[in-house]
């Protein structure tokens, strides 16, 4: 809690949202949209924005804080007032814009070209935009949704209540990442109906488009999987949205204006998060990986819990000499308290000598904290034991000997292929060892194409048939 004569500027680490509110109330447990005021103990019901008119002594919804000092009831005033004019500012704009629309629908009207198509289309997709937050606000006030993790709810309070707070906030919440509560017309329901524009216009605005978005995709040499990103959609909306004569972000402000602001979108979210991780706990995970090409070590740690797995950071530790359990100790300790001890319950790493050892001294350090062993490499070591017997040991060898006969020559693959239905005999798998038995796996599944491989007129006629020793000769006589 500030000074009872200061207030505050920003929000309230740890706290359900962003909102200075929760510089003053705490959550009730158990009490949807119940909040205790830290002044005068009263219980304020309706949410966040109910509770903010109880601080700043708002008549007309909730009794005043008797015990409130004049400079946080005048500030807390101001915040209302401020929320109240951004949210009347956004309704007049939007109004403006469809009467805009409206009006040049009016001047061209019998006259439909490609361009006031498009205006209608757009004048259309706004209101069921209207239609869709609507109904929404409906489906909240009774209780119609109640997943506050894919909305983003800041509160349990009340949908009308919610909906001030999100205008009041400048920092998007969780639904911005889910892209659902970013664009209506994702979740759009079954009544909403598409604009009504004729069909050969809709045709040569997909074409167009299409032609668009695909010249991008290929001249920049990105991935056609793009087109059906999520974002590609946002984009597009908001250019319709927007119109011409809009200039598109420069190659700075992308770097560093918008890259800042995604990065403190981000930033904001992960603290909505860490609610999460209080109230059920979180993993850390540990991950260490070496470049082959210029042999940097480096170790990733990400946190996990039920809403989702995060990055947290990468630490580059090529220059460190002795990488023991010291050093391992030292360094998971590190990122525990970087976190936050009363966020992580359990460490995941792999099942190194060092790595275990400073698991295990990690535990006797904080008595809440378990290590795990990655169950990933445990599997991996249990397969790597398992090929060690003579038995297991003499098949992978065999295995071993065919795949690299075949996958040595390129005119052994196409002709394995021809009798094996185009089917490969060599699959990566997650783990090295893993990647051993997958393979053995389907040597015995196309056991049938391979022996008709080696017994074909095209392989005794090759420069490999005739061999009575050497890599084909071996691969040949295994049966």
């Amino acid at each position: 809690m500030p000074p009872r004569e200061e207030f505050p500027t920003k929000g309230l680490e740890g706290a359900p949202s962003n909102d200075i509110g929760w510089h003053f109330g705490t959550l009730v447990p158990n009490a949807r949209g119940s909040i205790v005021c830290k002044l005068c103990g009263k219980v304020v019901k309706g949410g966040i924005t109910r509770f903010k008119e109880h601080i700043a002594h708002k008549t007309g919804n909730v009794a005043p804080c008797p015990n409130v000092t004049g400079v946080i009831r005048e500030s807390m005033m101001n915040v209302l007032k401020e929320s109240n004019t951004k949210k009347i500012d956004k309704k007049r704009r939007k109004d403006e814009f469809l009467s805009q629309l409206t009006e040049e629908e009016d001047e061209h009207e019998g006259f439909i070209d490609e361009v006031s198509a498009i205006r209608q289309a757009t004048r259309e997709s706004i209101q069921s935009q209207h239609e869709w937050h609507r109904r929404e606000e409906f489906r909240r006030s009774t209780g119609g949704w109640d997943n506050i993790y894919e909305e983003g709810r800041s509160s349990h309070g009340s949908a009308r209540e919610h909906n001030r707070e999100r205008t009041s906030k400048s920092i998007p919440g969780e639904s911005e990442f889910t892209l659902s509560g970013a664009i209506p017309e994702l979740v759009r329901s079954k009544s909403s109906k598409q604009p009504k524009v004729n069909d050969s216009f809709l045709k040569s605005f997909r074409r167009k488009i299409g032609e668009a978005v695909s010249k991008f995709i290929i001249y920049e040499r990105l991935p056609f999987q793009l087109a059906s990103s999520p974002w590609l959609y946002n984009l597009i909306q908001v250019a319709t949205e927007v119109g011409q004569g809009v200039k598109l972000p420069t190659p700075y402000e992308v770097s560093d204006v918008y890259l800042e602001s995604e990065y403190q979108r981000v930033h904001d979210w992960v603290n909505v998060l860490k609610t999460h991780w209080k109230e059920l706990g979180a993993t850390l995970m540990c991950d260490g990986w070496t470049n082959s090409l210029n042999q940097m070590h480096i170790i990733n740690f990400l946190v996990y819990c039920s809403k989702g797995t995060i990055f947290w950071k990468s630490v580059e530790v090529s220059s460190v000499r002795s990488r023991d359990a010291e050093f391992y100790y030292r360094l998971l300790d590190s990122v525990v308290e970087e976190i936050g001890e009363n966020y992580i319950v359990q460490i995941v790493t792999d099942n190194e000598a060092a790595m275990k050892a400073a698991g295990k001294k990690l535990m006797l350090k904080r008595q809440h904290l378990y290590w795990t062993s990655c169950a990933a490499h445990c599997l991996d070591l249990c397969l790597e034991d398992i090929g060690k017997k003579p038995s297991v040991a003499k098949v992978l060898d065999e295995a071993k000997k065919v795949t690299c006969f075949i996958y040595n020559h390129i005119w052994t693959v196409d002709l394995m292929k021809k009798y094996t239905q185009g089917k490969q005999i060599l699959r990566p798998a997650l783990t090295r060892f893993a990647t051993h038995f997958i393979q053995l796996e389907e040597i015995t599944r196309q056991k049938q194409g391979l022996r008709e491989m080696f017994n074909s007129k095209e392989f005794k006629e090759s420069k490999w048939g005739n061999q009575k020793s050497g890599p084909a000769y071996e691969a040949k006589k295994i049966r």
